[in-house]
């Protein structure tokens, strides 16, 4: 949380989280090196969480029978991405919104 208390909106971070889902095909995420926490700090052989990266990365693309299989968290966690990234797009917006009026309102007077 220290990163967007210092002015980073939440909402870059997540189009940009989005972005590498829609631009990145699950397939290319397997070539890569395992990077779960869990597996590798507490040597389990499998957590709750295996499998979401290239769920969502299935999912952005539109084959949900893929990100299903990789992993069922993606019902929950895909709808809640693009949920939060409209929540803080509506905020920027109203926000803009409320600055112009503020600015049109000041040179009213």
């Amino acid at each position: 949380m220290a990163l967007f208390s210092r002015g980073v909106p939440r909402l870059f971070a997540v189009a940009f989280m989005l972005a590498g889902f829609c631009i990145v095909p699950p397939e290319a995420l397997s070539q890569g090196p395992d990077l779960c926490l869990w597996r590798i700090l507490l040597h389990l052989s499998e957590c709750p969480a295996c499998g979401s990266m290239h769920a969502l990365a299935a999912f952005f693309h539109g084959r949900f029978s893929d990100a299903l299989a990789y992993n069922r968290n993606v019902l929950v966690t895909g709808p809640l991405l693009l949920m939060l990234a409209a929540t803080d797009l509506s905020r920027l917006v109203s926000s803009q919104r409320e600055r112009a009026r503020a600015k049109r309102l000041g040179a009213d007077l």
